[in-house]
């Protein structure tokens, strides 16, 4: 039988989109998962141009507050994650803060294999791994490139996004890495904190259509992968070395077979008159 902590805080970011929010805390509201807890949602509004307020008739149930903490520039999408996972590490005390998107591509109902992994994995950060995605073709074939240069550079592999579980006692863990700043999922895989995954399938938005678009993609994965800078630099340093040291046999080989060809007068050994510049 799953043993659900007591205080629990959801973390998620808010773009103007105040309707999917409400939306969300309706859903979160009725998760049978979540009706012994006490639930504290907190919407960062990232700059949203209109300040709205929920209304209190999303408190019910097991969603006991709604905190919104407004950012007042749009910072982005991670950089408000940061920030309001640094306001639960200072303000709130839960046993554990769960993060995800607002928009409805992260299901509440994905809790409950989540919660039950923590209840597995106690000291473990768990996170949504999805089975599969559902954007256009050119964006799936971005996310592949972007995923393998990523494993490429930096030697790990990433295979998830935001909605994670993360236990009270390695909320510090996180929070105090400088670069959360730029990537959050990264941050998690770099933090050296055991990770648990757990299969999910992507939900369909609430409202309108997804802003991530390929451009966004490619800011999103540079931003990844600059998580890891030091390994791309070490990784990079030797690769160019190695090319190097191959360049140098090579031009070797040809200039050693040249003059051998020149020596011994070997006229049917043909090589290429641009060996020689090379």
């Amino acid at each position: 039988m799953t043993v659900l902590p007591r205080r629990i805080a959801i973390v998620t970011p808010v773009l103007s989109d105040w309707k999917s929010f409400a939306k969300l805390v309706s859903e979160i509201r009725e998760l049978p998962v979540l009706s012994k807890a006490d639930v504290c949602v907190v919407a960062v509004d990232d700059g949203s141009p209109i300040l709205e307020t929920p209304s209190d008739d999303l408190i019910g149930g097991p969603v006991r507050e709604i905190q919104v903490v407004r950012l007042k520039a749009n910072l982005s999408h991670q950089r408000a994650i940061a920030i309001g996972l640094a306001h639960v590490e200072r303000e709130l005390d839960v046993d554990l803060v769960i993060v995800m998107d607002s928009d409805g591509e992260d299901q509440p109902c994905d809790m409950e294999p989540m919660l039950k992994a923590h209840d597995d994995q106690p000291g473990a950060i768990v996170v949504a791994r999805r089975r599969k995605r559902s954007e256009g073709k050119r964006f799936k074939l971005g996310y592949a490139v972007y995923k393998f240069v990523f494993a490429l550079l930096t030697g790990q592999a990433i295979s998830f996004g935001n909605f994670s579980l993360i236990p009270r006692n390695r909320l510090p863990n996180i929070v105090y890495n400088p670069s959360i700043w730029n990537s959050f999922s990264a941050t998690l895989l770099r933090s050296r904190v055991p990770i648990e995954f757990v299969e999910t399938d992507r939900g369909k938005r609430y409202f309108g259509r997804s802003s991530m678009n390929f451009s966004g993609l490619v800011v999103h994965g540079m931003s990844a992968i600059s998580v890891y800078s030091d390994v791309v630099i070490t990784r990079m340093i030797i690769g160019l070395a190695l090319l190097g040291v191959l360049f140098a046999v090579a031009v070797a080989a040809i200039i050693g077979l040249k003059i051998v060809a020149d020596m011994y007068d070997m006229t049917g050994f043909f090589i290429p008159g641009y060996a020689t510049n090379l």
